[in-house]
Protein backbone atom coordinates (compact mmCIF):
# COMPACT_ATOMS: atom_id res chain seq x y z
CA UNK A 1 0.00 0.00 0.00
CA UNK A 2 1.10 3.39 -0.60
CA UNK A 3 2.49 5.73 1.54
CA UNK A 4 1.20 9.03 -0.42
CA UNK A 5 -1.08 11.35 0.26
CA UNK A 6 -3.61 11.60 -2.74
CA UNK A 7 -1.71 12.86 -5.71
CA UNK A 8 -3.78 16.23 -5.21
CA UNK A 9 -2.74 17.36 -1.61
CA UNK A 10 0.79 16.69 -2.94
CA UNK A 11 0.21 19.33 -5.73
CA UNK A 12 -1.99 21.75 -4.09
CA UNK A 13 1.26 21.76 -1.48
CA UNK A 14 3.42 22.32 -4.22
CA UNK A 15 1.62 24.26 -6.59
CA UNK A 16 3.02 27.75 -6.99
CA UNK A 17 5.92 27.70 -5.21
CA UNK A 18 9.49 28.15 -6.03
CA UNK A 19 12.19 25.96 -6.00
CA UNK A 20 14.51 25.37 -3.26
CA UNK A 21 14.47 27.09 0.28
CA UNK A 22 16.43 26.40 3.20
CA UNK A 23 18.09 22.88 4.03
CA UNK A 24 16.99 20.84 7.61
CA UNK A 25 19.62 22.01 10.09
CA UNK A 26 20.99 18.20 10.14
CA UNK A 27 21.72 18.41 6.35
CA UNK A 28 23.39 21.56 7.01
CA UNK A 29 25.37 20.17 9.97
CA UNK A 30 26.36 16.92 8.29
CA UNK A 31 27.63 18.67 5.37
CA UNK A 32 31.20 18.75 5.46
CA UNK A 33 30.97 15.40 6.50
CA UNK A 34 29.29 14.32 2.94
CA UNK A 35 31.61 13.79 -0.15
CA UNK A 36 32.27 16.58 -2.55
CA UNK A 37 31.63 14.39 -5.36
CA UNK A 38 29.53 11.39 -6.50
CA UNK A 39 26.01 10.99 -6.89
CA UNK A 40 23.09 11.65 -4.80
CA UNK A 41 19.63 10.68 -4.68
CA UNK A 42 17.17 12.89 -3.13
CA UNK A 43 14.12 10.74 -1.57
CA UNK A 44 10.68 12.68 -1.85
CA UNK A 45 13.02 15.81 -2.96
CA UNK A 46 9.91 17.98 -3.11
CA UNK A 47 10.92 21.49 -4.90
CA UNK A 48 14.55 20.50 -3.95
CA UNK A 49 15.93 22.36 -0.81
CA UNK A 50 18.19 19.34 -0.25
CA UNK A 51 18.99 18.98 -3.97
CA UNK A 52 20.12 22.28 -4.24
CA UNK A 53 22.23 22.56 -1.60
CA UNK A 54 23.88 19.14 -2.19
CA UNK A 55 24.55 20.11 -5.75
CA UNK A 56 26.29 23.69 -4.61
CA UNK A 57 28.45 20.68 -2.41
CA UNK A 58 29.13 19.34 -5.41
CA UNK A 59 27.61 16.30 -6.32
CA UNK A 60 25.42 15.22 -8.99
CA UNK A 61 21.79 14.87 -7.68
CA UNK A 62 18.76 12.58 -9.06
CA UNK A 63 15.62 14.61 -7.14
CA UNK A 64 12.73 12.19 -7.31
CA UNK A 65 9.35 13.12 -6.28
CA UNK A 66 5.99 12.45 -6.85
CA UNK A 67 4.21 15.49 -7.40
CA UNK A 68 4.63 17.18 -10.68
CA UNK A 69 4.21 20.85 -9.50
CA UNK A 70 7.26 20.17 -7.38
CA UNK A 71 9.50 18.64 -10.43
CA UNK A 72 7.89 21.60 -12.19
CA UNK A 73 9.86 24.02 -10.39
CA UNK A 74 12.61 21.59 -10.03
CA UNK A 75 13.35 21.83 -13.73
CA UNK A 76 12.59 26.02 -13.76
CA UNK A 77 15.41 25.94 -11.36
CA UNK A 78 17.75 23.75 -13.02
CA UNK A 79 17.64 25.40 -16.07
CA UNK A 80 19.77 28.22 -14.65
CA UNK A 81 23.41 27.38 -13.99
CA UNK A 82 23.05 25.63 -10.52
CA UNK A 83 25.22 22.57 -10.72
CA UNK A 84 24.23 19.15 -11.71
CA UNK A 85 19.91 17.97 -10.66
CA UNK A 86 17.77 15.62 -12.33
CA UNK A 87 14.67 15.79 -11.63
CA UNK A 88 12.90 12.48 -12.02
CA UNK A 89 8.85 12.50 -12.02
CA UNK A 90 8.09 9.22 -9.74
CA UNK A 91 6.18 7.35 -7.33
CA UNK A 92 9.40 5.33 -4.95
CA UNK A 93 6.74 2.60 -4.50
CA UNK A 94 8.02 1.31 -7.85
CA UNK A 95 11.13 3.70 -8.64
CA UNK A 96 13.79 1.40 -9.07
CA UNK A 97 16.79 2.35 -7.23
CA UNK A 98 19.40 0.35 -8.69
CA UNK A 99 21.86 -1.41 -6.27
CA UNK A 100 25.52 0.05 -5.69
CA UNK A 101 24.41 3.10 -7.27
CA UNK A 102 24.67 6.04 -4.90
CA UNK A 103 27.32 7.84 -3.35
CA UNK A 104 24.68 9.40 -1.02
CA UNK A 105 20.68 9.01 -0.35
CA UNK A 106 19.28 12.29 1.54
CA UNK A 107 15.85 11.20 3.13
CA UNK A 108 14.04 14.00 4.70
CA UNK A 109 10.58 14.39 6.36
CA UNK A 110 9.62 10.77 4.13
CA UNK A 111 8.57 8.36 6.19
CA UNK A 112 8.23 5.00 4.15
CA UNK A 113 10.03 1.98 5.84
CA UNK A 114 9.49 -0.30 3.90
CA UNK A 115 12.61 1.83 1.79
CA UNK A 116 15.38 1.35 3.65
CA UNK A 117 16.34 -1.96 2.46
CA UNK A 118 16.40 -0.56 -1.06
CA UNK A 119 18.45 2.62 0.27
CA UNK A 120 20.97 0.03 1.94
CA UNK A 121 21.42 -1.86 -1.13
CA UNK A 122 21.45 1.13 -3.17
CA UNK A 123 24.26 2.70 -1.71
CA UNK A 124 27.75 2.26 -2.90
CA UNK A 125 30.30 0.50 -0.53
CA UNK A 126 31.30 3.41 1.99
CA UNK A 127 27.85 5.71 0.51
CA UNK A 128 26.35 6.95 3.05
CA UNK A 129 22.33 7.42 3.86
CA UNK A 130 21.17 10.55 5.85
CA UNK A 131 17.78 10.18 7.06
CA UNK A 132 16.11 13.06 9.61
CA UNK A 133 12.26 12.71 9.91
CA UNK A 134 9.93 13.04 12.11
CA UNK A 135 9.23 11.45 16.16
CA UNK A 136 5.53 10.32 17.57
CA UNK A 137 6.36 12.94 20.10
CA UNK A 138 5.56 15.40 16.93
CA UNK A 139 1.81 14.78 16.84
CA UNK A 140 1.74 16.65 19.73
CA UNK A 141 2.67 19.27 18.61
CA UNK A 142 0.74 19.22 15.07
CA UNK A 143 1.85 17.87 11.82
CA UNK A 144 2.14 14.98 10.93
CA UNK A 145 0.05 13.16 13.25
CA UNK A 146 -0.44 10.01 11.62
CA UNK A 147 1.28 7.35 13.26
CA UNK A 148 2.45 5.70 10.10
CA UNK A 149 4.51 9.11 9.23
CA UNK A 150 5.65 8.99 12.71
CA UNK A 151 8.96 7.34 14.25
CA UNK A 152 8.78 5.03 17.36
CA UNK A 153 11.83 6.45 19.64
CA UNK A 154 15.03 4.22 18.10
CA UNK A 155 12.90 2.73 15.36
CA UNK A 156 15.45 4.76 13.05
CA UNK A 157 18.35 2.76 14.42
CA UNK A 158 16.47 -0.15 13.51
CA UNK A 159 15.56 1.03 10.10
CA UNK A 160 19.34 1.56 9.22
CA UNK A 161 20.38 -2.04 10.84
CA UNK A 162 23.25 -3.52 8.91
CA UNK A 163 24.76 0.24 8.49
CA UNK A 164 27.24 2.06 10.63
CA UNK A 165 25.88 4.42 12.16
CA UNK A 166 28.05 7.54 11.96
CA UNK A 167 26.13 9.85 13.92
CA UNK A 168 22.63 9.61 15.60
CA UNK A 169 20.16 11.83 17.58
CA UNK A 170 16.64 12.11 18.85
CA UNK A 171 14.75 15.18 20.12
CA UNK A 172 13.33 18.48 19.74
CA UNK A 173 14.70 21.13 16.88
CA UNK A 174 14.08 24.76 17.17
CA UNK A 175 14.15 26.77 14.18
CA UNK A 176 15.89 30.14 13.87
CA UNK A 177 11.83 31.00 13.78
CA UNK A 178 10.84 29.41 16.65
CA UNK A 179 8.94 26.70 15.90
CA UNK A 180 9.67 22.97 16.78
CA UNK A 181 9.74 19.73 15.73
CA UNK A 182 10.40 16.00 17.24
CA UNK A 183 12.73 14.62 14.87
CA UNK A 184 15.28 11.65 14.43
CA UNK A 185 18.15 12.34 12.33
CA UNK A 186 20.96 9.51 11.53
CA UNK A 187 24.21 9.99 9.32
CA UNK A 188 25.07 5.81 8.43
CA UNK A 189 27.29 4.59 5.74
CA UNK A 190 27.65 1.02 3.98
CA UNK A 191 30.98 -1.04 5.02
CA UNK A 192 33.47 -1.38 2.70
CA UNK A 193 33.66 -4.49 0.90
CA UNK A 194 37.02 -6.79 2.77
Amino acid sequence: MSVHRPRDDWENRHRGREAGGEPEPFVKEMLPRLAHAGIAIDIAAGRGRHSVTLADHGLRVVAIDYSQAAIAALVKLVERPRGAIWPVLADLDTFPIKRESADLIVNVNYLDRELFPKFAQALKPGGMLLADTFLIDQAALGHPRNPRFLLDHYELLALLQGLEILCYREGLTVYPDQTKAWRASALARRKDRN
